[in-house]
């Protein structure tokens, strides 16, 4: 579990050149996955938005940077109230999935020294609204992007969002996300 004030993410003050690179890659939403304690499922008009997270990269900042999956966040909140945090939907912490997935379980929390760059590789669900959250075109409903709560204080309860973090997305332009029952009929790759 995450402790408040635990973290001291450098992000903070940094220049735009001086960045921290997430990569990531939008797999799907699903309904629920089978462990071996039985199904998870995300509940009427829910799904559970799947990413890749493929790498951190910290080669241009002089800072070590934490990288804590749990502060991965998408935000669902309309246009209008974006810079808010009402509607801000934090990765769901259940170690089991990645591995159920076939992938190795992020750590809590993984420090990269200033020059670092470490490939993850491994998966992420969060917890979603699907019945047109995003309050646009019925078209882009499920065009979700990732956020990272870059404060010192709990998840959510303060206004830092991606502050020196840029997110590369590696899907082509054009992909398409799609809902589907079961999270293991993802495609993967």
């Amino acid at each position: 579990m995450l402790v408040a004030g635990s973290l001291a993410l450098s992000g903070c003050g940094r220049s735009s050149s001086k960045t921290t690179q997430i990569s990531y890659r939008p797999l799907g939403i699903c309904k629920g996955y089978e462990t071996p304690a039985g199904p998870v499922t995300a509940g009427a008009n829910k799904g559970f938005a799947v990413f890749k997270i493929e790498s951190v990269d910290n080669t241009k900042f002089d800072g070590s940077f934490i990288f804590a999956p749990v502060r991965l966040f998408v935000n669902q909140s309309p246009p209008t109230l974006a810079a808010g945090s009402a509607n801000r939907r934090f990765v769901h912490a259940d170690p089991r999935f990645a591995q159920i997935m076939g992938f190795t379980s992020i750590p809590e929390e993984t420090t990269l020294a200033a020059g670092d760059k470490r490939d993850i590789n491994s998966v992420v669900l969060i917890p979603l609204n699907l019945k047109n959250p995003s309050g646009g075109a019925e078209a882009n409903q499920f065009s979700f992007e990732l956020a990272y709560d870059t404060g010192e204080g709990e998840k959510g309860e303060q206004q830092n969002v991606n502050d020196g973090i840029v997110f590369t997305v590696t899907n082509p332009a054009d992909a398409k996300w799609t809902v589907i029952e079961n999270c293991k009929e993802l495609p993967l790759k």
